[in-house]
């Protein structure tokens, strides 16, 4: 293993040459009082900090390198990749594990529509099997490469196997292969081909977008084929049988025409079927096209209601004002958007909501997206199987609606109540399918009406007792999850004690439900007696039983308490049971009394209309804020709303609480204003109409969407700065606003993601003359395209592995079609791995300055290491001398600081007297000359006694000097005369006569304070 270094910013390096230069010239200026060997130390110090704070400047790192090997296989899991090449391309990564080195890794990324991780590089012996089943509708090997090279860790040689057919349909995968190989990564390639089978499959069905009642138009389909053969195409229109055309097809595409008109306005959808031979095709989910075409004309209306009968007084109304409307049965609303489409409005007369539901909800939600993505209208018209009685509450039919099935106004009118019974269900999730049942119509319950929950231990107990659901909704859906039902031997324990809950409510309804297998023994005729004459009614849930039997005695248990009974054998069918029996508790809404409405707020609705007639009930409702876009027009003598209005999204909805028939809205039926008031309601929450000048295109491949529209006038002159939007809406119902913007004259696009199979609509809104229009249009995506793939694109996987056009490249490099043993046995390079060392190298400046700074500051010698060392023995428990010898440095130091206090201060006067002198000599000299004399004594005295300090050998041979004068202590010094004495002027002191070879040197000129300063410290550091 070698190691190196590099640089992330070399170009920085470039700062240290001057900077070197500058502190070498510094050093001259500033360091020179220190010795040789400091300078040079203080100098070395600062280049050192400073190529330091260089290097981390320059992003130091270091570079390791080695030849060890990562290899990520990335298996094509889509549905283009037969069983058969998945087994393959597994039993070729088992092979290829075998011949790895000991430092090599390895690791899994399976993948269709996105992709994931099913084994982590590291150092598994054997593959095993491929837990991950990602989804399989598309492939997407871009996103495969991107989540391959994410998972290879840093340090060794990356490699990629792509094992695939490389049918591409999702994703760019020649983009991605590149940026892997720009960031060091090879890719091999192993195709994955399935046999060749006679495939025959419908690619696309194509007609214009808009055509007028009448107008000829021409549907195009779009064939293709892997052999000459003959097939039938059939034509559906709304699902209606066209016809059907025998048709030769050649290998490859084909393109066959049927023309067509549309008598009916609104939305038509087509649909063809491709039919061959046996033997002729093999998979079949591909001989299937949809098309879409807007058709100009009257608006239409669908009526639904759960008495078409009396569903009649309504639709007679509505052709009496010219509205086309078409009336229906309560089951007759279209089950998918794309159906709902080519209706303005649709009325929900007295329909229940368990005529709209289904395992998933998806027709009520597709009604909802109906108003609030295509800008359609719903009305729905009241009674007893309407609103909260019909199970709307916590349905997106609610969410549409401007009121709520809540009743908050409750002073006039108890709720109801229901007691549940669970059974232990003696099969595999018997007991989740109850408690899903339970949960449901818990939360249907409103929050005035009253719960509770028995199960069967050891005997009959409440799970939790009977409870207003408002405030302990949360709490009761917590309790049914944790619910473990037992076995009970008879049912009469249980509906004894929800006799006893039900009866001491205040509710106006009272109703139970069993949940059981049928197993247990029905109740006793006198508690049977009991729950009748209480009007407690009992529904029962039968879930699986073990024979008929027991599905018998619940229907007869359910037919003697006059309720309902379901015999649950799919969880499909469970939305309709709660439904059904939350509505049962539900009827306490019904509010039946006689009023006349009140007007609350105008409305285009009641334009015209000065008064309205009596109405003898209605169900009760609440409100939404104003906020959510609710306004009520009409209400009841109680203040609840009769008529209110929304604007929901792009779409309008009304609420009649009351009904348009016989039992309510008797007194209506025969007033003049009953056509016209309908006739404005329906009007106001039609869509708007379509916009003429728009031309609108919806393509969909490889996953992506892409609207244009060309936006004309009559005159054929481009509209420009239209400003369009347009609203998608995705099989997924889940509605997104997409801005269409201009890319040329007249014309305008945007994108969206497509990779759910299904309908994919589009209202595109314009502006025009302060009026807002609409135009509805789509694309459909009927199967998966790994449908549509036949073979392997040999091409696409060519350029993954050698974009250079086939050529193999060097050691390290990609290879198509690679062999199991060369995954790991070929020439290999030397991966790098980086590593910074900016944040060491700051850490080591920080620690060396210091240290710089106090070679610069600090005084350290000789004397200060051998004080160390003593220490340092001292603590380590060494001896000491006896007797330690005095230091020099100590006289030294003692003698600069006496210098400096004579430096700062003028000598002291001499405290001995010069010896008198004999009276024959020269005049005597005057007081001040003898002072001054005195004065100049002493300083020869103290400057001769300095030098005797520092060599006493000079002191000793030198009588003369005036320190060998000084009488030693203890002798004449007692003789001497007293401090104060002063020598009479007129003696002159007695000078001895010496010869000139002796005779003393001339006294030197006196030095000044700062010298001799100087001087002490250069004697000091032992430089003199």
């Amino acid at each position: 293993m070698n190691f190196g270094l590099s640089f992330t910013n070399p170009y920085a390096l470039l700062l240290w040459p001057p900077l070197a230069a500058y502190f070498v010239w510094l050093s001259g200026r500033t360091l020179a009082d220190l010795s040789r060997f400091r300078r040079r130390l203080a100098l070395f110090m600062r280049l050192l900090v400073s190529a330091l704070l260089v290097l981390a400047v320059a992003g130091a790192q270091l570079v390791r390198f080695n030849k060890d090997l990562a290899v990520m296989f990335v298996v094509d899991y889509s549905d283009s990749v037969g069983p058969d090449a998945k087994m393959r391309a597994a039993n070729y990564i088992e092979d290829a594990i075998k011949t790895r080195k000991a430092g090599d890794k390895w690791g899994l990324v399976v993948f269709g529509r996105e992709a994931f991780v099913d084994l982590a590089p590291g150092n598994t012996p054997t593959l095993g099997k491929i837990q991950t089943l990602p989804p399989s509708e598309f492939t997407d090997i871009a996103a495969a490469i991107r989540l391959a090279v994410a998972s290879l860790p840093d340090g060794m040689q990356k490699r990629l196997v792509v094992l695939s057919d490389g049918n591409e349909n999702l994703g760019n995968a020649v983009a991605e292969a590149q940026i892997a190989r720009n960031n060091e990564v090879a890719i091999d390639v192993v195709p994955l081909s399935s046999p060749q089978y006679h495939e025959v499959l419908l690619e696309k069905l194509t007609l214009p977008n808009e055509a007028k009642i009448g107008e000829p138009l021409e549907v195009k389909a779009i064939a293709r084929a892997t052999q000459d053969t003959s097939a039938q195409i059939k034509l559906f229109r709304d699902g209606k049988y066209l016809g059907s055309k025998d048709v030769r097809l050649s290998k490859g595409k084909n393109v066959f025409v049927f023309p067509q008109s549309v008598e009916e306005a609104g939305s038509a959808t087509f649909e063809a079927q491709l039919e061959a031979p046996r033997g002729m095709d093999t998979v079949s989910e591909n001989n299937r096209g949809l098309g879409f075409v807007s058709v100009q004309g009257k608006p239409r209306v669908l009526l639904l209601s759960n008495d078409p009968q009396q569903g009649r007084f309504l639709s007679d109304a509505l052709r009496r004002e010219k509205v086309n409307v078409e009336l229906r049965g309560a089951g007759g609303l279209p089950t998918q958007l794309r159906q709902m489409q080519p209706y303005d409005a649709i009325i929900l007369d007295n329909v229940p909501a368990w005529e709209l539901s289904d395992s998933e909800g998806k027709q009520m939600r597709a009604l909802q997206s109906y108003v609030r993505d295509l800008g359609c209208g719903l009305v729905m018209v009241g009674g007893e199987n309407s609103y909260g009685p019909g199970g709307y509450r916590a349905t997106p039919v609610e969410e549409t609606l401007p009121v709520t099935m809540d009743i908050r106004n409750m002073q006039y009118m108890p709720g109801g109540a229901v007691a549940m019974i669970m059974h232990s269900m003696e099969f595999a999730n018997g007991n989740d399918w109850a408690k899903s049942v339970c949960t449901q119509v818990t939360r249907q319950l409103g929050d005035e009406d009253y719960a509770g929950l028995i199960i069967f231990g050891m005997q009959a107990n409440w799970v939790y007792p009977m409870l207003k659901v408002g405030a302990n909704r949360n709490k009761m859906l917590t309790q049914i999850r944790g619910i473990n039902p037992g076995d009970m031997p008879s049912f009469d324990d249980a509906l004894e004690v929800a006799y006893q809950g039900l009866i001491k409510t205040k509710a106006y309804l009272k109703h139970c439900i069993i949940l059981s297998d049928g197993d247990p023994s029905p109740p006793v005729p006198a508690l049977v007696k009991k729950f009748n004459d209480a009007k407690i009614t009992v529904s029962t849930v039968v879930i699986n039983p073990h024979d008929n039997s027991g599905a018998q005695s619940m229907w007869r248990i359910a037919k003697q308490h006059g309720g309902r009974f379901y015999n649950v054998t799919n969880p499909k069918n469970i939305p309709n049971i709660f439904l059904k029996e939350a509505a049962t508790v539900s009827r306490s809404a019904i509010i039946e009394e006689p009023f006349t409405p009140r007007l609350e707020s105008p409305s285009a609705i009641v334009k015209g209309i000065e008064s309205v007639p009596r109405l003898l009930g209605y169900v009760g409702t609440s409100p939404k804020p104003p906020s959510a876009g609710s306004r009520v027009v009409l209400s009841s003598h109680e203040g609840d709303p009769v008529l209110a209005t929304r604007q929901y999204g792009l779409g309008k909805s009304v609420a009649w609480t009351s009904d348009a028939r016989q039992r309510w809205a008797a007194a209506w039926l025969g007033w003049s204003g009953y056509s016209k008031f309908w006739a404005q309601t329906v009007r106001w929450s039609m869509r708007q109409t379509s916009a003429a000048d728009l031309q609108t295109l919806v393509d969909i491949d490889k996953g992506r969407g892409k609207i244009t529209v060309e936006a004309v006038d009559e005159k054929g002159n481009f509209l420009n700065f239209l400003n369009p939007q347009a609203r998608l809406v995705p099989p997924s119902l889940k509605g997104v606003d997409l801005p269409l913007e201009q890319t040329g004259p007249g014309r305008y696009e945007a994108n969206f993601d497509a990779r759910e199979l299904g309908t994919y609509l589009i209202n595109i809104r314009t502006k025009r003359g302060g009026k807002t229009v609409s135009q509805i249009t789509g694309g459909v995506l009927p199967y998966s395209p790994e449908y549509s793939a036949v073979g392997s694109d040999r091409f696409l996987l060519t350029q993954l592995a050698n974009p250079d056009g086939g050529k193999e490249e060097d050691a390290g490099g990609g290879k198509f079609d690679v062999k199991s043993n060369e995954v790991f046995s070929r020439p290999r390079l030397s991966a790098r791995l980086p590593q910074d060392m900016w944040l060491p190298l700051l850490m080591l400046a920080a620690c060396l300055f210091p240290l710089d700074v106090a070679v610069r500051r600090l005084m350290w010698g000789e004397e200060e290491l051998r004080d160390a060392r003593e220490r340092l023995r001292g603590r380590f428990g060494s001896r000491r001398t006896a007797q330690t010898p005095a230091r020099p440095r100590d006289a030294a130091m003692e003698r600069l600081k006496q210098t400096k206090q004579r430096a700062s201060s003028p000598p002291a006067a001499p405290t001995t007297t010069p010896p008198a002198a004999p009276s024959s000599a020269a005049p005597p000299a005057t007081a001040s000359s003898a002072a001054a004399d005195a004065i100049a004594a002493g300083a020869r005295e103290a400057t001769a006694r300095e030098a005797a300090s520092a060599n006493p050998q000079s002191a000793i041979s030198n009588p003369q000097s005036p320190t060998a004068s000084v009488p030693p202590p203890g002798s004449a010094a007692r003789d001497a005369p007293p401090a104060d004495f002063v020598p009479p002027s007129s003696v002159a002191p007695s000078v001895s006569p010496q010869p000139m070879s002796e005779a003393a040197p001339p006294e030197p000129e006196e030095e000044s304070s700062m010298e001799r300063l100087r001087r002490a410290k250069r004697r000091a550091r032992g430089e003199e």
